[in-house]
C-alpha cells in the first residue's frame, strides 16, 4: 500500500527497548508507513529498538520481518543449565548468566556490507563511566556494528562488552527522545515495546526472573512512562507559550520547539522479555499493527 494522497509523512522514529517484545515495533513501523504515509527521516533506537532501527535505516523492512518470524533464541544467546551458570559465575568469573554473543553473529550476518540510506543513532551505557553515549551509522561499519550489539545487551543476563563494560543503552534512556529532539525532526513517532501501564505477573521462581522482572519490566518501565511522560508535557508547555507569544527556553538558552508526535504502544502485556518462540513473535507482530492502526484512525478523526 502506498502513501496517502496527502503525501508522505517526514518524522523522526524512535524505538524503545523491550527484548522479545520488540517484535511488536515491526508491525507497527509497518502500519504507520505503509498505511499512515510516514517517512523516516532519521531512526533513534536502544536494546531491541537499535537492532529494529539498524534495518530500518538500511530501508529493508520487509527482510526485518522476515528476521522476527524466523529468529529464534539461540540466534540471540547462548543458554546455560544452572550448574554450569553456577560454575561459570562462582568458578570463572563471568559477570552475566548467559553468553549474548551470537547475537553480535546475527547482527553481522543480517547488516553488514549493507549502506544505511537513513540515518540511525543507538545509545549505550558505559557501566565504568555510568555515562550514556549516542552512537551514529556515519561511524565506521564495525565501530557502528558494536555498539548495536552492546546496545542491546542486558546486564545480568548477558556479560558487559569491553573494557568501558558496555551495556543496554535502556538504562538510562529507553525511548530516546532528548537525543531525537537535538535533531531538529519535522515530527516524531515513538513505538513503545511495551505497555506504560506494568502489569502484574507471578512472583520470579530464579535470579534469571529477577533479573528480566527488575531491569526490563519495572526499571525501565519507569524510565520509559517518565521519558515519554516529560516529554508530552513540555511539548504541551511549548505550543501554550507560542500560542501566548512567548518561547520557552533551556537552560542554555535554545528555545524549545513544539514538534507533533505520535505514539504507538501495546495496550496490554507482551509477555516475557526473552520469550522468542514463534508464536509470541507473531502474536506481538499483529499487536504492533493493530495498535498503529487505532492510533491512525484517532488522529484521523482528530483532524476531521
Amino acid at each position: 500500500m502506498g502513501a496517502p494522497a496527502g503525501g508522505p509523512r517526514r518524522a523522526t522514529l524512535v524505538l524503545s527497548g523491550g527484548g522479545a517484545k520488540g517484535a511488536f515495533q515491526v508491525g507497527a513501523e509497518r502500519v504507520l508507513r505503509e498505511e499512515g504515509g510516514f517517512r523516516w527521516e532519521r531512526v533513534f533506537g536502544v536494546s531491541v529498538g537499535a537492532l529494529n532501527g539498524a534495518l530500518l535505516g538500511q530501508e529493508r523492512p520487509g527482510d526485518l520481518a522476515e528476521v522476527w518470524r524466523t529468529i529464534r533464541e539461540e540466534d540471540v544467546y547462548r543458554k546455560f543449565s544452572w550448574p554450569v551458570v553456577a560454575f561459570r559465575v562462582g568458578i570463572l568469573g563471568k559477570r552475566g548468566l548467559y553468553d549474548d554473543r551470537p547475537l553480535r553473529d546475527t547482527i553481522q550476518r543480517h547488516l553488514a556490507g549493507r549502506p544505511f540510506k537513513v540515518p540511525v543513532h543507538v545509545g549505550r551505557v558505559s557501566l565504568a563511566s555510568g555515562l550514556y553515549e549516542l552512537v551514529g551509522s556515519e561511524r565506521p561499519e564495525a565501530e557502528f556494528l558494536d555498539a548495536v550489539w552492546q546496545s542491546a545487551t542486558m546486564p545480568v543476563v548477558w556479560e558487559p562488552i569491553g573494557p568501558a563494560a558496555w551495556v543496554d543503552g535502556g538504562l538510562r534512556n529507553v525511548t530516546p527522545l532528548g537525543d531525537a529532539l537535538g535533531f531538529d525532526p519535522t515530527a516524531i513517532a515513538v513505538i513503545l515495546a511495551s505497555p506504560r501501564a506494568i502489569g502484574a505477573v507471578p512472583p520470579p521462581r530464579n535470579i534469571l526472573q529477577v533479573a528480566v522482572r527488575a531491569l526490563a519490566d519495572i526499571a525501565i518501565n519507569e524510565i520509559l512512562v517518565n521519558d515519554v511522560r516529560e516529554f508530552v508535557r513540555v511539548n504541551r508547555l511549548v505550543l501554550q507559550a507560542k500560542e501566548q507569544g512567548a518561547t520557552l527556553r533551556d537552560e542554555s538558552g535554545r528555545p524549545y520547539s513544539h514538534v507533533e508526535i505520535t505514539v504507538v504502544e501495546p495496550d496490554g502485556p507482551m509477555g516475557d522479555t526473552l520469550d522468542f518462540s514463534p508464536g509470541a513473535i507473531r502474536d506481538r507482530m499483529a499487536a504492533g499493527e493493530a495498535a498503529a492502526r487505532r492510533v491512525l484512525a484517532g488522529a484521523g478523526q482528530a483532524r476531521a
